[in-house]
C-alpha cells in the first residue's frame, strides 16, 4: 500500500491512491541537464517549507519524502479523477495532472505527476501555500539539506564529502526506509520528512506494546487534519532515552503511538543534522 503523508502542527494528512505505481514517480525530467541551485528554506513546526515556482507562479511547498506523488492545491479538481482515502477511512475524489514546470531556482522539473484538490485548511496555515513536493520531484535530484542553518542545495552533482556517514537504506515501492535500533534490536522505519514529529508507531505493532510496558507514556488528545477536515486523535506520547541509527546515537526521542499504518521517523528526528539525499547512488547520509 502506498501513502502520501504529512504531519503539520501535530496533525496528520494520510492519502492513499488507487492506481499507484513507481513508473508515475519516474516520469518527467529536469532542465538544464546540469544544475546546482542553493536556496534558503523556512520551517513550520520543524516541517521544511521550500519556495518554488509552479508554472511560473511563486508558491511555498512542503518537502515530503513520504509522499508518493506531489499534491497541488487547486480551488477545484482538474484532470482524471482518482480516489484519495484518509487516515480516518474517509475519502474524496482528487484530480490528477502533469505539472509542466516546477522550478527551484533555475532547476526546472518538467512534466511530473501530481494529484490536486482544495487544501483550504493548509492554506490558512502556510502563506502562499502551493502544495506538497513528493517523490516525482525528489527522486530526480540530489538534495543537501542543512537543517540547522535552513539552507538547501539541489543538484545533479555529488554534494557529499568524507565527513558524512551513510545510513542503512532500502527503497521499497519508491519510498525511502532505514533501520533504527532500540534496546539492541533493529526495526525498519519509513523516512518521512513530511512528518514534523520524531518517531511514530502503530499502536498494534509489537514494538509499541513492548515500549508501552517498559517506558512511561501518557494519553494525549489532539486535533488532526486528514481527508475531509479536522478530527480528534487519541494517542500515547512518551520519550525514549536512546535510539540508534547505525553507530549514531539519538537521545530523548519523542515517540507517538497511535492509529498509524507503519513506523516512521520524521524530520524532527534529524533536526540537528545536515542531511544528504543521494538519488543517483540511492542512499541517505548524515553529519552534524
Amino acid at each position: 500500500m502506498n501513502y502520501l503523508k504529512l504531519i503539520l502542527f501535530a496533525s496528520i494528512l494520510l492519502l492513499s491512491f488507487s492506481c499507484a505505481s513507481t513508473k508515475y514517480q519516474k516520469s518527467g525530467n529536469v532542465l538544464p541537464e546540469n544544475f546546482d541551485e542553493e536556496i534558503e528554506f523556512n520551517t513550520i513546526k520543524t516541517v521544511i517549507i521550500i519556495p518554488a515556482e509552479i508554472d511560473g507562479v511563486p508558491k511555498n511547498f512542503l518537502f515530503d519524502t513520504g509522499a508518493e506523488y506531489s499534491a497541488i492545491d487547486r480551488d477545484s479538481v482538474v484532470g482524471t479523477l482518482v480516489t484519495v482515502g484518509g487516515a480516518s477511512n474517509r475519502s474524496i475524489k482528487s484530480g490528477s495532472e502533469l505539472v509542466k514546470s516546477f522550478k527551484i531556482g533555475n532547476a526546472d522539473f518538467q512534466n511530473t505527476n501530481a494529484v490536486n484538490f482544495n487544501m483550504t485548511e493548509l492554506k490558512e496555515l502556510i502563506p502562499d501555500f502551493g502544495g506538497i513536493m513528493g517523490q516525482p520531484i525528489i527522486d530526480k535530484a540530489n538534495w543537501l539539506i542543512d537543517y540547522p542553518n535552513k539552507k538547501l542545495r539541489v543538484s545533479n552533482q555529488d554534494l557529499s564529502d568524507q565527513t558524512f556517514k551513510s545510513i542503512k537504506f532500502k527503497r521499497m515501492a519508491g519510498f525511502p526506509y532505514t533501520y533504527i535500533s532500540i534496546d539492541g534490536k533493529e526495526y525498519m522505519v519509513l523516512i518521512d520528512f513530511g512528518s514534523g514529529t520524531e518517531f511514530n508507531l502503530p499502536r498494534e505493532s509489537q514494538l509499541a506494546k513492548k515500549l508501552l510496558k517498559k517506558y512511561k507514556f501518557e494519553d494525549n488528545e489532539r486535533e488532526s487534519y486528514t481527508i475531509g477536515g479536522f478530527q480528534t486523535i487519541n494517542e500515547k506520547v512518551g520519550n525514549l532515552p536512546l535510539v540508534k541509527l547505525g553507530d549514531m546515537e539519538f537521545r530523548i526521542i519523542n515517540t507517538r503511538i497511535g492509529d498509524l499504518n507503519e513506523p516512521s521517523i520524521g524530520i524532527g528526528f534529524f533536526k540537528e543534522y545536515v542531511i544528504y539525499i543521494d538519488n543517483q547512488k540511492n542512499t541517505y547520509k548524515l553529519k552534524k
